[in-house]
Order: structure tokens, then C-alpha cells, then sequence
């Protein structure tokens, strides 16, 4: 299949690093075909004076288009990380704080079972502090904000609204 002459000159002027005017502009130095090939011009100018593409029926068949070939990603090891499975597990460790039974159980997990069955760590369980009421109001202030962004998409944000009434109770008991 051949190329289209568009597609064929535009591969051209890009290759050069060229743009159209500038290479149209050297054609008035070209009177044939074969001129402006020989210097390497992509545009001549015919006897009734009109600006021609310097392309033959051949040249368009020769350069067929390529086809754009997108490359895979790999899965496997990735850089820095260990394998697909180490990566995966480590960005989701990171995504939030855990707390140390969370943590004992991960590395145990990480360990595999013949190290669990040696030692198993008895965790110690801290009792959660609550939070401040300062706390509570930015995160009140929060989900106002987002509940102002999703009424402006026209959407209504029931979940907030509900987290808004829980923390405004919680905030009137510390008080």
C-alpha cells in the first residue's frame, strides 16, 4: 500500500526539522522534479510558476507507513523494588499508617510460615486517643469544602453530609 503524498511530505519536513513555509520557500530556486531531488528539496516550482511536491509515484510507494508499535510494559522485577508482587505489597503498606499488629502481621506474612511458627510476637494494643476538637472542626471544614465542589458538578454528596452530622456530635460531647 502506498503513502499519501500529505502523510509522505509531512514525514519529510519532520525528519529535516524543517516546517512547510520554509521548504516551499526554497522552490523557487528548483525548475524540475529531478533538480529539486538532487539538492534535496521537497518542492519545486513548474513553468506556469505554481509551487509542486518534488515526489515521485515510486518514492510513495517505497515509503509504506509504519505502523506504530506501542511497547508493553513488563511485569516482573521492577527497579529498586523486588518483584511485581514486592512492589505491589510495599505501595499498599505505604498508602496508610498502620498501626504495630498491622505491622507484626505483615512482616510475619512477609516472613513466610517456618519463621511465624518460630517466634510469634504477643502485640501490644494501645487504646486509640481521640481526637481534638480542633481536629474535628478542620476536618468538618473539609468535607464542607467537598461537599461545595460536588454541588457545583451538580452531584450530591450524601456520605459527607452524614460524616459532617457525626463529627458536629462528636465535637458538642467534648465540649
Amino acid at each position: 500500500m502506498a503513502m499519501s503524498l500529505k502523510d509522505y511530505l509531512n514525514s519529510k519536513i519532520k525528519a529535516k526539522g524543517s516546517s512547510l513555509t520554509k521548504e516551499k520557500a526554497k522552490a523557487g530556486k528548483y525548475k524540475s522534479i529531478s533538480a529539486a531531488k538532487k539538492a534535496g528539496s521537497l518542492y519545486y516550482t513548474n513553468k506556469a510558476g505554481k509551487v509542486m511536491a518534488a515526489v515521485y509515484a515510486e518514492d510513495l510507494k517505497k515509503a509504506a507507513p509504519k505502523k506504530v508499535v506501542k511497547k508493553k510494559v513488563l511485569q516482573g522485577p521492577t527497579k529498586n523494588r523486588g518483584t511485581l508482587d514486592e512492589k505491589v505489597e510495599v505501595d499498599k503498606a505505604n498508602r496508610k499508617p498502620m498501626g504495630t499488629a498491622a505491622l507484626t502481621k505483615m512482616v510475619l506474612v512477609a516472613l513466610g510460615p517456618a519463621e511465624t511458627k518460630k517466634s510469634k510476637p504477643t502485640p501490644k494494643v494501645r487504646p486509640k486517643s481521640r481526637p481534638t476538637v480542633t481536629e474535628l472542626k478542620s476536618k468538618v471544614r473539609k468535607l464542607r469544602t467537598k461537599i461545595a465542589n460536588a454541588r457545583q458538578k451538580g452531584k450530591d454528596d450524601k456520605t459527607a453530609a452524614a460524616e459532617i452530622k457525626r463529627l458536629t456530635a462528636m465535637i458538642n460531647k467534648l465540649k
